[in-house]
């Protein structure tokens, strides 16, 4: 009993935008909502079907970005509603839903991890969110039926999550993710985007910093936050000297090798449909670098995936990768799961 293709259909999926409780996000030292948005894709037969359960698909978004950014129009006139309903009528893909939650924080985004001054944002992806919307929804509730991918943070989140919870994804493909890299954020072209961080005095100044600055706070706030310092709550890997940045060796000796995570948790891969691409012209050069050395060390343990450094830069061709590799990739992945559980198709649990 598999999810059939709706080749030819005319019907349309819909977009909800709902609030998702997150107590994994309580208490966190930014006063950010505990509450969050997310923007739900149902498919073209969710409405006409209404015992049949569907594979599901999170959609993680970038930094600076929202739970919009995949239907808005940012990515080339990208909307994944519009993408999904085309590819389904086409017969390219099978019915799923997406899920993108909204996990931007005060410092513009929170790379899907748990901490201690932004909050639990993985335990809120994990315990929090996923729940919520297979008690709310017609979901296949089960690992082999549930993927993730994601854009740049996004894609670091997809992989975050996929190598720290295989029990909970069976699926995953990080778009261009940033992050990978210890060093990347120590590199000689970051050092205007840390002097405009060491200059914000209160979280009045984190949007006037600018883009790059508030990049680098978020991931300081991962891997040397400090409940103790307020305003931001987090140890900067530098200080300031008469005008000049002054490395502190301490504080980067605690900041997180992300690469070297997911190369000691590359067992749970092998359990996982696996792939990850950049662009050779990615704005951030360490991007392609990362992806590269990724693809390398899986290949060393003999670990399956599919890795790709294609023509393009961030975000240059976004939509066409999500039409033609992304979202196929999860049709099949999550509809050989389904076709093996087809008893969810049509009955309750």
């Amino acid at each position: 009993m598999a999810i059939p293709l709706v080749a030819g259909a005319q019907a349309r999926g819909v977009i909800h935008r709902i609030e998702v409780p997150g107590p994994s996000l309580a208490g966190n030292r930014l006063g950010d909502s505990p509450t969050r948005l997310a923007s739900v894709y149902l498919p073209p037969s969710y409405s006409t079907h209404p015992r049949r359960r569907y594979p599901v698909l999170y959609l993680l978004h970038g930094f600076g970005a929202d739970d919009r950014a995949f239907i808005a129009g940012a990515y080339q006139n990208l909307d994944i509603r519009i993408s999904m309903d085309s590819l389904v009528r086409a017969g390219l893909v099978h019915e799923m839903i997406i899920v993108t939650p909204n996990v931007r924080n005060r410092f513009d985004g929170s790379f899907y991890s748990n901490s201690p001054t932004t909050g639990k944002w993985e335990d809120f992806i994990v315990r929090d969110l996923i729940p919520f919307v297979d008690s709310h929804y017609r979901t296949i509730p089960r690992r082999d039926a549930r993927g993730v991918a994601g854009h740049s943070m996004g894609g670091f989140g997809a992989l975050e999550l996929a190598a720290r919870h295989p029990e909970t994804f069976s699926a995953v493909y990080a778009m261009s993710p940033y992050g990978l890299g210890k060093d990347d954020a120590f590199a000689p072209s970051t050092r205007r985007a840390w002097m405009a961080a060491l200059a914000m005095r209160d979280t009045s100044d984190i949007k006037k910093a600018g883009f790059n600055a508030n990049l680098l706070t978020a991931l300081t706030a991962l891997s040397s936050p400090d409940t103790t310092r307020p305003p931001f709550f987090v140890r900067f890997p530098y200080r300031l000297e008469s005008g000049a940045l002054v490395p502190d060796s301490a504080v980067i000796a605690k900041w997180r090798s992300p690469m070297s995570e997911l190369v000691a948790r590359a067992g749970a891969f092998r359990r996982e449909s696996v792939a990850f691409d950049a662009g050779d012209a990615d704005g951030f050069p360490e991007i392609p670098v990362n992806v590269r050395k990724l693809d390398l060390l899986l290949d060393s343990l003999s670990v399956q995936h599919t890795a790709e450094v294609y023509h393009g830069t961030h975000g240059s061709r976004i939509r066409a990768r999500m039409e033609s590799l992304v979202l196929p990739f999860f049709s099949r992945a999550l509809h050989r799961s389904a076709q093996s559980l087809g008893r969810y198709q049509s009955v309750g649990l």
